[in-house]
Parts: structure tokens; sequence; C-alpha cells
């Protein structure tokens, strides 16, 4: 029996000898750009069993931890679901994460730039959230997630450019799939908790600053590099390294007050309401047009200088808890700063602060 280490989804590796299965009794077809995610949900639905019992029984694999094994799958097990479903493993390796740069500081995670994922420590254990297009969704025959949708500061429909749904609309829970124990139909348009439709507000446009920054992320997470006006060449996890001093220092380091200042410089320089904060906080579309403020126009733009003040602010403080989102409750949320980071990418983002 194959076991899935919890600290690294890739270590997943075969039994001694495994014997070949035959087929599994019925075939489902991947969609266009599904996530294996949701094609092993779809398969565990028309099989009646729980995606657990799918992936134990079916595929060798008892993943206790939750180690969203589907996103990097090692290639035995990707073999192996092959084996089962007549699917071919070239068509399945392209329904995974393995194109994309490797996971840095829980980059993939949901909401990763949303100001909640800087104000708390992490938890123990995550729920798998997701975000759908409405109208990809509306469409589909067989409704189905789209790998990009799994990518957690996803916040814009690539085909639709409209925001991608995060909450239901009615009960206003976080969309996930029900637990993946249990023998429930997969269904991404209807909500876990009330059972009623999440298409609502399936047609609001998001905004060009937001398309283009998704736009550029997109091309380093699966580059490896990434160009942002002023800022020029960076690799992703330089991006990432970026991202998490802009973002994080205004919600680990600041006074209510100064934050109170930045959010009206904000909200005024963007011409959005109030109301727009309480998404910074809490939507990854929020979330994305606050970094795109904060970077957009390096280093003379109101939003990149507030930028820049939080890179030298970072560069000169004694201690942060840049790393607080990525430690439990137990661990100390302090770091020695500016060390959160490996050498290089500091002198990049020194460089980037110019002189300190």
């Amino acid at each position: 029996m194959l076991r899935s280490e919890p600290t690294d989804a890739t270590a997943l590796r075969p039994a001694s000898s495994p014997t070949r299965s035959p087929p599994l009794p019925l075939y489902v077809a991947p969609a266009t750009e599904e996530a294996l995610l949701s094609w092993l949900l779809r398969l565990a639905t028309r099989l009646r069993v729980s995606l657990h019992t799918l992936a134990s029984r079916s595929f060798g694999i008892e993943d206790l931890s939750d180690t969203q094994w589907w996103c990097r799958p090692h290639r035995w097990l990707l073999a192996r679901i092959s084996e089962r479903t007549d699917v071919s493993v070239g068509r399945l390796r392209g329904m995974t994460f393995e194109g994309f740069e490797p996971v840095y500081r829980d980059d993939e995670a949901s909401a990763r730039f949303a100001g909640r994922r800087y104000d708390r420590t992490a938890p123990d254990r995550r729920a798998y959230r997701f975000a759908v297009c409405g109208q990809c969704l509306q469409g589909d025959a067989s409704p189905y997630l789209r790998s990009a949708w799994l990518i957690g500061w996803m916040a814009v429909c690539p085909v639709h450019g409209t925001l991608l749904i995060e909450r239901c609309t009615a009960c206003g829970a976080g969309l996930r799939a029900a637990p993946f124990a249990t023998a429930s139909s997969f269904s991404p348009a209807t909500c876990t908790r009330c059972a009623k439709s999440v298409l609502g507000n399936s047609d609001v446009v998001a905004h060009p600053a937001v398309v283009h920054l998704q736009a550029a992320l997109l091309r380093g997470k699966h580059d490896g590099v990434l160009e942002l006006e002023g800022l020029d060449r960076l690799t992703w996890r330089e991006m990432i390294a970026l991202a998490d001093v802009l973002i994080g220092m205004v919600w680990t380091d600041l006074t209510l007050a100064e934050q109170d200042e930045i959010f009206r410089s904000y909200t005024s320089d963007t011409r959005n309401q109030r109301r727009e904060v309480d998404r910074i906080y809490d939507c990854r579309h929020g979330s994305l047009h606050f970094l795109s403020w904060l970077t957009t126009g390096w280093p003379d733009s109101p939003g990149a200088t507030v930028g820049r003040r939080m890179l030298i602010r970072w560069l000169t403080a004694d201690r942060n808890r840049l790393c607080r989102h990525l430690r439990s409750a137990r661990e100390d949320p302090w770091s020695a700063g500016p060390n959160n980071f490996e050498s290089p990418i500091r002198e990049r983002l020194r460089a980037l602060a110019g002189a300190v």
C-alpha cells in the first residue's frame, strides 16, 4: 500500500511490486482544461464512492494528512491512475500543476494575498477552497473545475474577464467540495453548506489592473520570471517575497491609524469606495487590486510610494511577523529582520528599495 508523506505530496511512491489491476467499470472523459481533482471527484460521483475510497482502493493512496497530492502527483501514481481509467498519462499530467513553478511560501493557497492570510497564524488544517467562473459553469454539460481556478490567487476568469466566485451568495460560505471521505455528488455550481446555486453575480467584470497583474503572475508561475512596470524582471520567488513584504507589513507591522491612512490613499487614488478595504482583507480580486496599486509605476506612483515605504520599513526593522501566516499558533510569529528570505532575494528587494 502506498502512503503519502504529510510534508510533501510529490513524495508519493509506489508499493513494492505492484500488480496490474483491471480498468474501472466505467470511463469518464476529462474535460478541456479540467483539474485532476475535479475529474477524480466526477469519477467518484459516477462510481458512487468517496474520493478517499477511490484513491485508496483504486490507486493505492492512503492520504490521511490531505497533502493535495492531485496537484503534483508522482509519475508512478499517474501511471497507476492511467492503468485503471484508460486516460493517458500525458492527458493526466496536463491536469496537474507540473508545468508551474514549485510551491514557494505556500503561494498556491486560497486567497494567498488577502489580508486575512497575514493577520493570523496558519491553522493546523485548512479547508481546500476554490473559486469558479459562473459563466463557464453555466455553459458546461457537466460542471467542472478548470486547473487555473485552483491556484489560490486567481481572481479573474481568463476566458470571460469576470470575477471568479469565491463564496455562496445565499449563505456566504466559501466554495469547497464536500469532505473527501463522504460519498457526495460533486457539483461545483452548488454550495455544500446550503445546497443553493452559487452562480449568482456571474457577470461582474474584473478591474483592468487586476486582469493585467494576474496575467503577469500566471506567466511568472509558468515560466519562472515575470516583468511589471517599473520593477523590470523578477523571478517567481522574488515576486512572492516582494508581495509578502508589501502586503504583510501593512497587516502585521502598522498601527490602525497608519493602516487607515494607507487605505484612504488607496480608495482615493483608485476611486474605490471605502468598502473595498474589506475586499482587500478577504477577497482574491480585492487583494490583487491592492497589490497592483502597491507595485504599478514603481517607485514613483502614489501606491508604489507606499510600497517602497513598506519595503524600507521591513529592511530597517529589527524583527517582523512576515512569516506568521506560514507558522502554527505554537510557533514564534516573529522573525529577525530582514532574514525572511534567501540572500539573493533579500539583495534584490534591497535594490528595489533604493538607498536606505
